[in-house]
């Protein structure tokens, strides 16, 4: 292991060095945390990364993993073992900082996933991306480089994020148009909460559609409402808390509001205002929703 450089810290964005001076903690106390290799890379990743921190956040660092042969890190903290790696949660005064090891042969098999996906045998399929596989893309493409940023720049050129993103939309997409069909057969409360998880999903999918990668709620009203202004946006993006909150409205009124936005984003992804794939991976979906004469909830469309 070696000693992580003060410096490499120095290079944190000016809110993380005001957070830590408020909160009376040193970057070296940080940096003794990190158990940094030869030809590791460590990015600042998270909230802070993306400049969407707020005064809960973690400070979130991640080491990509060069050699595979190192014995796994010895770290005082809460952990969590994943298929990527292991990840601690150390609290350093009252911040807690989260610090995620990750297997470079896990990240070569992300890839090759990625790959697969892209150049699927009738065309993009939808990758099957859960909330891990995308919280690494998303971390690893947006995560500000502390050390390695050359060998950073390899690992990014080798991970096709069009299509991670392409996935992420079209799979949100067809999880709303499933659980809007569950509302049609399932008694309350479970149909009120088919109905939020569509909401959800429609939000997500539409975020996904024109950026950036978003994997869970946490930043999903922020994100919506910046991204309502981009012209040709779904209409979904501007209505973000009508859209989640659907459930709060009688059942079949909620369905259609839902529909005719899920009607309104499947066509903006037909045209040149989000990414092709999108397109094509939610072809082979589309005989299944019928808009006009389909019954969902019991709302006749």
């Amino acid at each position: 292991m070696n000693a992580l450089p003060v410096a490499a810290l120095a290079a944190m964005p000016p809110s993380v060095h005001s957070m830590l001076e408020r909160r009376g903690i040193g970057l070296a106390e940080v940096g003794a945390l990190v158990d940094l290799a030869p030809d590791d890379v460590l990015l600042l990743a998270g909230s802070y990364a993306t400049g969407e921190a707020n005064p809960t956040s973690d400070l979130d660092l991640l080491v990509l993993r060069a050699n595979e042969d190192l014995p796994r890190p010895r770290v005082a903290g809460v952990s969590h073992p994943s298929m990527f790696g292991d990840s601690f949660d150390i609290l350093v005064g009252d911040l807690t900082v989260n610090l995620e090891y990750v297997s470079g042969r896990k990240y070569d098999d992300l890839c090759a996933v990625v790959d697969s996906v892209r150049v699927g045998a009738r065309g993009p399929e939808v990758g099957n991306f859960q909330a891990l596989e995308l919280r690494l893309a998303q971390r690893v493409t947006s995560g500000i480089p502390l050390v390695g940023a050359g060998r950073l720049g390899e690992l990014r050129s080798r991970l096709d994020m069009a299509t991670v993103q392409a996935s992420a939309a079209a799979l949100n997409f067809v999880m709303a148009m499933s659980w809007l069909e569950d509302t049609g057969v399932l008694p309350s409360p479970r149909r009120e909460l088919m109905l939020r998880g569509a909401g959800e999903s429609l939000v997500l999918a539409a975020i996904n559609a024109l950026g950036p990668l978003t994997y869970d709620i946490k930043h999903l009203f922020p994100r919506a409402a910046r991204l309502a202004a981009v012209p040709g946006a779904p209409a979904v993006l501007a209505d973000a808390e009508r859209v989640v909150f659907a459930d709060h409205r009688p059942v079949a009124d909620s369905v259609r509001f839902l529909l005719d936005h899920a009607e309104d984003m499947d066509r903006m992804v037909r045209t040149d205002r989000s990414h092709a794939r999108i397109d094509a991976m939610l072809r082979p979906f589309r005989p299944g929703w019928l808009w006009s004469g389909r019954s969902f909830g019991g709302a006749e469309r």
